[in-house]
């Protein structure tokens, strides 16, 4: 396929393209990667921390592009093609496709073994989504942690705020 600016994704054989994101979608994913990153800085183990566009592999015929996830294993900075490891954790800020963001990957993630999603409502809301086959959820809006990142916890009220750049 030719190169593109746009989100592409192998869904069991099916070729899903979504737009480029807006510019409130990537501030807020910004400030999660920074945020996240800064607790891999302190984290004593080997982890990656990663964002879109980069292609991981979940299954046979289903390659996805979270919009950020977490390894907690090191990925090397010359790796090609697409990752191969399952993340711990996932990240879906919502787009216009809410369904295909907020059910179809939190399922395919759930299959694949992801342990964790966070998805990331603009509006000042994050669903976790835990346990077996991602299936317990709790909803935040004041302060996020996880179960899979020892010691990680973000304000929700400085991401979601329009000052906090």
């Amino acid at each position: 396929m030719p190169e593109t600016m746009n989100k592409v994704e192998l869904l069991d054989g099916e070729v899903i393209v979504s737009p480029s994101p807006n510019f409130g979608h990537q501030e807020i994913l910004a400030r999660l990667i920074e945020a996240l990153r800064k607790w891999a800085r302190r984290y004593p183990h080997p982890a990656t921390v990663a964002q879109s566009p980069l292609d991981v592999r979940f299954g046979k015929g289903r390659i996805l592009q979270p919009d950020a996830f977490v390894l907690l294993r090191k990925i090397p900075l010359e790796h090609k093609g697409p990752i191969a490891h399952i993340p711990e954790l996932c990240i879906e800020v919502l787009s216009e496709n809410r369904i295909y963001d907020r059910v179809t990957k939190r399922l395919v993630y759930a299959i694949a073994g992801v342990r964790e999603l966070w998805v990331v409502d603009r509006a000042g809301l994050v669903e976790r989504w835990t346990g077996r086959g991602l299936n317990d959820s709790t909803e935040s809006r004041v302060r996020l942690t996880s179960q899979v990142l020892p010691g990680f916890s973000l304000d929700l009220r400085k991401l979601f705020s329009a000052r906090s750049r």
